[in-house]
């Protein structure tokens, strides 16, 4: 016969692990949103819900305060405090978030003593729990007069912190918090009833949803049910993002707990459409299982039928964002000509360029003169000349190469040799070089490149012989590549002072 062996816990040892499950501070004082989320819900179904559930956070050095107006009675604070992961919630009949119960114990997080001042309803009177790190026990008594709540809810105190939440980048500072509940909480805050706000010193902070001004993806998908299950539906919220910078979540009962479905390893999704940044949104599957502190999912078989069903859309998604994204290239390029051109323009009308005949597009400004005549009183005139009209030449009359001058970025059939080219008024940038590649990293350098290339071909222009383009082209090849060695070696984590030292040793 097996001889078995009790298992002995050492209880406030596993208190502390428990409570320090989540990832960041603020994924653990989330949880006194979802409870107050869950208590408005559960009061929903009995009919005794207010119209909104008002939660304020109050920070300062010393301590962080949640408010929220749905109090505990003696008996479900003994209940809760003797039932560590194993949730009441998970019984009943209204929708909630938490299923495990230990929440309570989230504190430990953040700091290393936690008060609760709970009043259930207006005749009742305001108790007073005090858990702290490290201990086995937890102390439940009335609180003191000068505690009491003037209204039935429950005040959270966590004090002995652990950091300073008013850090301007600290894990609890008050804009990083707005944000990660906003994003956390969404749906629930865009419903109305739920209110956050967040108060620092004078500041006072409301967390509101983010507004989305982009085009929908899988408008006409946006509730699936599963094929082996029709009962268990997917919701769909997807938007097209331009940026490169979307993140698909997936959420449990309106709570985020995958932030972006590109960290995870499923089934290939991370490194397709879903999760390459083109696609920002929301899968809601109310029917997963979340991990403890719900900091992902059981990947059990509804995990992965749903991310079969997400992989089945995959070809509808690509050929939906590949339409949308030909149209954003099209409005960026054509944004990145105007400015290149502008910006070409103005420095080709600069004193040092008079010289050239430039294409039509490109034509030099008039410029207003001062006035030579000299009036009654003998001293000379200030008055300048009106503006005249710019001096006929090559570079403003038509010609059999355009007026108008155009820009486009094309791949060239020739291969990769050539920069640029002007053809039949429009100056053509070749997308297959490496230098143009390099440079369309950032808008900024891509603009750069454009009215470089604008500037070549305008001073080829001038040239007849049709020799000037293949020595303008290996005068870049020489820029680029003097440009990428100066970059490859330029010193890190020099002091100024070295660097112009050396300077002067070179001069």
């Amino acid at each position: 016969m097996a001889l078995r062996i009790p298992i002995e816990l050492h209880v406030a040892n596993a208190l502390q692990w428990l409570g320090t499950l989540y990832r960041n501070p603020a994924e653990a004082i989330k949880e006194h949103v979802s409870n107050a989320i869950d208590e408005h819900l559960k009061a929903t179904a009995a009919g005794g819900a207010g119209d909104r559930c008002d939660i304020v956070f109050t920070l300062d050095r010393r301590h962080i305060t949640i408010d929220y107006p749905y109090g505990m009675s003696r008996t479900e604070f003994e209940s809760a405090l003797r039932r560590v992961a194993d949730s009441a919630k998970r019984a009943g009949s209204a929708r909630t978030i938490g299923r495990l119960g230990i929440g309570i114990f989230s504190f430990q997080q953040i700091g290393r003593r936690c008060t609760f001042l709970s009043r259930k309803s207006a005749a009742a009177e305001t108790l007073r729990v005090v858990l702290k790190e490290g201990a086995d026990d937890a102390s439940l008594e009335t609180a003191l007069a000068r505690e009491r709540l003037d209204r039935p809810g429950l005040r959270v105190v966590i004090s002995e912190l652990k950091f300073d939440p008013l850090r301007s980048r600290g894990p609890l500072s008050p804009d990083s918090l707005r944000r990660y509940l906003a994003e956390k909480f969404e749906a629930y805050l865009r419903q109305g009833w739920l209110t956050i706000t967040i108060r620092a010193g004078v500041l006072e902070l409301p967390v509101r949803p983010a507004r989305i001004d982009l085009p929908r993806l899988l408008a006409e998908l946006k509730d699936i049910p599963l094929p082996d299950d029709p009962a268990k539906r997917v919701r769909l919220e997807l938007y097209f993002d331009p940026s490169g910078r979307g993140r698909v979540a997936i959420r449990h009962q309106g709570v985020v707990i995958v932030e972006n479905l590109a960290d995870l390893i499923a089934y290939g999704l991370e490194a397709s459409a879903w999760g390459q940044g083109h696609v920002r949104g929301v899968v809601d599957a109310d029917f997963l299982v979340p991990l403890p502190a719900r900091s992902g999912f059981e990947e059990n078989d509804d995990w992965i039928a749903l991310l079969d069903l997400l992989d089945r859309y995959r070809p509808t998604l690509e050929a939906e964002l590949e339409r949308l994204l030909s149209v954003h290239r099209a409005e960026q390029a054509g944004a990145i000509a105007e400015r290149a051109l502008r910006l070409a323009r103005d420095i080709l009308d600069l004193d040092e360029f008079r010289d050239l005949a430039l294409p039509g597009g490109l034509a030099k400004r008039g410029r207003p003169e001062a006035a030579t005549t000299a009036p009654s009183n003998g001293k000379p005139s200030r008055r300048r000349k009106r503006r005249t009209e710019p001096p006929a030449d090559p570079g403003t009359q038509p010609s059999p190469r355009g007026r108008r001058i155009g820009y486009e970025e094309v791949p060239f059939e020739t291969g990769s040799r050539l920069h640029s080219r002007f053809v039949n008024g429009v100056v053509q940038v070749n997308t297959l070089h490496a230098d143009y590649q390099r440079a369309v990293v950032a808008p900024e350098s891509r603009v750069a490149y454009a009215a470089l290339m604008i500037g070549k071909e305008s001073i080829a222009w001038n040239d007849r012989t049709g020799t000037a383009a293949d020595y303008l082209e290996k005068l870049l090849d020489f820029h680029f590549r003097l440009q990428g060695r100066r970059m490859r070696g330029r010193p890190r984590g020099r002091g100024k002072s070295e660097a112009q030292q050396e300077s002067l040793r070179l001069e």
